[in-house]
């Protein structure tokens, strides 16, 4: 007994929801009850990729589907849209994009392709640009390898007051972008990404959305507005910060303020000030030494002292990189006097020197300013497709320069330090394993591709953060 087909409409309906289309078509065939369900189904997908009819009829088919939706006041949830660009495109994309709004679509997946090949094709609204664009319920916007106007994304985002997800992914043409906290009161996340930037001056963000949550923002300018209370995440990589006064402008000061972040990321050769301090989670910062920075490398280290710092409660990963391949003198004292800030506990350091002969006197202006756990070179940081043995002769030379650096270096440096040990990561029983420096080049690894010099410090220096935290929570 076929108990199924005497189901309600709406449970038949949503039966047919979790199908692929081409087996709801098929349900026709099974009773009276199931012939022209799948006609009225709230996702719709038409894909020209795999299509069996020509372009015509597949034009033909779409076209009439939405208007008998529209005319019997059907609803669509989903929609997906796959068609090859054709001279019709504009024209049908007018008519259709309207009635998707009439129907309440809330999905649309348009893909344009080439007949050729993957390429690009133009998306315009009509002749001239509209007054507005009736996404009125879009919650979710994700545009990608898109060249699109300034006048078009402005009118998008002022006409879609429901915006949760905004994403630019390597878009072309856009200037400007603008976030406001009556326009874009539910945005939670944003995204703009450009790595394919010549400069960050190609376009410049202002940011005054008070319920973000998620901000990523790669190769551009940006600056920020108002009270982010709900900010989690931070990631700035290859931008420049923008102030709204000279001075601050002029000395990279991220004035944020986002009480309740969790998660910096930073990424860039300018080191910014930042007016917040997150209390919890993580901190990932990669930073170049370029050569005006070599010839003040005091000054560079100093403000790298103070980002630290006002980082110091959160787990801080560092990755520093020599670009310049000129000698750096450091004199250690006008760090140690110069700057009033205890050395910052930091999880992980990553650093790549431009000149070897630098290396003993940068590992030692960073030990002034702070104290890692970890050390990696950056060369060792991945697989390297050198010769192993090699990459571990020379693993056993860094090791053994810190612990020459230990027993003869400045000793209101070094003194904290109470052992080293140089680790590899067993990947068969995932966790880290001794190694003795001696053996690295006698016996095979093969079980291990991560390596680092574990660094066990004073209890001073553990106390000292401690307190500090104590004190100032």
């Amino acid at each position: 007994m076929d108990r199924i087909s005497e189901l309600p409409e709406d449970i038949l309906q949503r039966i047919l929801y979790f199908l692929p289309q081409s087996a709801a078509v098929r349900t026709s065939v099974l009773s009276k009850s199931w012939r022209h369900i799948w006609c009225t189904r709230s996702n719709l997908s038409f894909s020209q990729l795999n299509s069996k009819v020509n372009e015509q009829e597949f034009l033909t088919v779409v076209d009439k589907t939405l208007r008998r939706y529209c005319d019997q006041r059907l609803c669509i949830d989903e929609i997906l849209l796959c068609m090859f660009s054709c001279h019709e495109l504009v024209s049908l994309l007018d008519k259709w994009i309207p009635l998707l709004a009439t129907i309440g679509v809330k999905e649309f997946c348009l893909f344009i392709l080439s007949k050729d090949h993957f390429g690009s094709a133009k998306l315009h609204f009509g002749q001239s640009s509209p007054e507005n664009i009736p996404f009125v319920r879009l919650r979710v916007l994700r545009l990608s390898d898109v060249l699109i106007k300034n006048e078009i994304s402005d009118k998008i985002l002022s006409s879609c007051p429901l915006l949760t997800t905004v994403c630019f992914h390597e878009c072309q043409g856009l200037k400007t972008l603008k976030f406001d906290k009556k326009l874009h009161k539910y945005l939670t996340q944003f995204a703009f990404v450009k790595h394919t930037a010549h400069t960050v001056e190609e376009c410049s963000i202002e940011i005054d959305a008070p319920a973000l949550e998620i901000i990523d923002v790669y190769g551009s300018k940006i600056r920020f507005h108002g009270h982010n209370s709900n900010l989690k995440s931070l990631s700035l990589l290859n931008v420049e910060i923008c102030s709204n006064s000279l001075a601050a402008e002029q000395s990279q000061i991220l004035h944020i303020d986002a009480p309740n972040i969790t998660s910096f990321e930073y990424l860039g050769v300018v080191i910014p000030s930042i007016s917040f301090a997150p209390t919890s989670g993580r901190s990932n910062l990669e930073l170049y030494m370029r050569d005006d920075d070599v010839d003040d490398a005091q000054s560079w280290l100093l403000r790298l002292s103070k980002l630290l710092h006002a980082l110091r409660k959160s787990e801080i990963h560092l990755d520093i990189a020599q670009l310049s391949r000129n000698y750096v003198h450091i004199q250690e004292d006008i760090i140690i006097n110069g700057g009033n800030n205890e050395p910052v506990v930091v999880e992980h350091l990553q650093f790549s020197i431009g000149n070897l002969y630098s290396f003993p006197s940068v590992l030692n202006g960073l030990f002034c300013i702070c104290r890692p756990r970890n050390i990696t070179p950056s060369w060792f940081s991945h697989e390297s497709n050198s010769n192993k043995e090699t990459e571990l002769k020379k693993l056993g030379q860094f090791f053994r320069n810190i612990e020459k650096m230990r027993e003869s270096g400045n000793q209101e440096i070094w003194r904290d330090l109470k052992d080293l040990t140089l680790e590899g990561f067993d990947e068969s029983r995932q966790q880290w394993q001794v190694l003795q420096v001696t053996r690295l080049s006698e016996s095979p690894l093969p079980d291990f591709d991560r390596f680092r010099v574990r660094l066990q410090w004073s209890d001073r220096i553990q106390d000292c953060d401690s307190t500090s935290r104590i004190l100032e929570s």
